[in-house]
């Protein structure tokens, strides 16, 4: 049986929630009417991984914005409870509980990381809480719970994909690998390991690195050795990942780089600069040209933070996550048991980040592409 079975057959009674009047937090300083209605965020807001967890809660945030001006949710405006868990599994369950016994939260966005998800799914789960994450991309997700969402492809898909590309599209035999110990860095290590020696491939170096550590020579030292014919950077951060390919170079290791889409950003080439030219990672696509939903929601991002966002796939399923769940509670309210019901049963669903369906497993499925970095810009391969 699925991790995530269809519960229409099941009979699940959750008393009914009241809402009451909070002030929001965070840099928005939202205030809120009684009768309004509140979701909750956990994400990284602060350090590496703000990267990618700021572009995320300012989608949200926009999303939240769009909604309350056009009347809210039956005419109840809408708040957003930020909550940063700093990538942190200890401090996501934290924010998590906080949210739950503090402000009586029952739908929460998050996490920005695969590490502070996977601790607050069984929270969650004990809860009946709603978790959907428009981020988190780690394998061991798909069965972490039956009302655990997200709207980000499994790394068990990019994984496959950087791993074919790596062997069939570029001819690379023999693969060194340097992971960051972090759930989101070992499941695309995991996969891409598998799927390479599947291919008849050679992982010729596998590294692995504490979060902490900021000089990786030792490590590198030992890859240069073996002799790879590219390396495979893999970290949580953009920070981290430059820092791992710039000392890479300066050891003279001048294999091409492959990499995930953390590193692969317009962040991680930012803090790399000549280091990752060349460079390849597999991810999906945002299609600005031919989807007006994705070019409308670009050009309003870009007018409200005078930005570009640095990790613009994830500011959409960000943006997405929240007019998604508006959407269900408008149709079926907030019961938590028939909203995951209602999500379940989502199909191609025409959003910012592009046309998505919910599986059985609460996972979406989508296209992955290779991109390559070139001259400091990002281009399809």
């Amino acid at each position: 049986m699925t991790k995530k079975t269809l519960i229409s057959l099941a009979i699940f009674t959750l008393s009914a929630f009241v809402l009451t009047a909070c002030a929001g937090v965070g840099p928005y300083g939202d205030k809120t009417a009684a009768g309004s209605l509140k979701i909750g965020f956990v994400g990284a807001l602060t350090g590496d991984a703000a990267a990618y967890g700021d572009p995320s809660q300012k989608g949200v945030q926009l999303a939240v914005e769009e909604l309350n001006a056009a009347g809210g949710i039956k005419g109840r405006q809408l708040v957003v409870i930020y909550e940063d868990a700093k990538c942190n599994g200890r401090d996501a369950t934290t924010a998590l509980q906080k949210l739950i016994n503090v402000d009586q939260v029952k739908i929460v966005i998050g996490g920005s990381c695969s590490g502070e998800t996977l601790p607050m799914a069984p929270i969650a789960e004990n809860n009946q809480l709603l978790l959907f994450s428009p981020l988190a991309t780690s394998p061991r997700i798909t069965n972490a719970g039956d009302f655990i969402f997200r709207n980000a492809p499994s790394d068990a898909l990019a994984g496959d994909a950087l791993a074919k590309g790596a062997y069939n599209t570029f001819k690379y035999k023999k693969v060194a690998l340097i992971s960051e110990n972090t759930d989101y860095a070992q499941g695309i290590r995991e996969v891409f390991s598998k799927k390479f020696k599947e291919l008849g491939g050679e992982i010729v170096a596998d590294e692995n690195y504490n979060p902490e550590l900021t000089d990786f020579r030792a490590q590198l030292v030992k890859i240069k050795q073996t002799k790879p014919k590219a390396l495979l950077i893999n970290s949580q951060g953009p920070q981290t990942g430059s820092l791992i390919a710039i000392q890479a170079r300066e050891l003279a290791l001048n294999v091409p780089i492959l990499t995930n889409e953390v590193l692969g950003s317009t962040a991680g080439i930012k803090h790399a600069g000549d280091a990752v030219n060349g460079m390849v990672w597999a991810q999906p696509a945002l299609d600005e040209e031919s989807s007006p939903v994705t070019k409308q929601f670009l050009a309003a991002y870009r007018a409200k933070y005078n930005e570009e966002p640095s990790y613009p796939f994830y500011a959409a399923t960000s943006y997405d996550a929240l007019k998604i769940l508006a959407k269900g509670v408008e149709l079926v309210g907030e019961d938590t048991a028939k909203l995951r019901d209602w999500l379940y049963q989502l199909r191609n669903y025409d959003g910012a980040s592009g046309v998505a369906s919910i599986d059985e497993n609460g996972d979406t499925v989508r296209e992955l592409l290779l991109f390559v970095a070139k001259n400091g810009k990002i281009e399809r391969y």
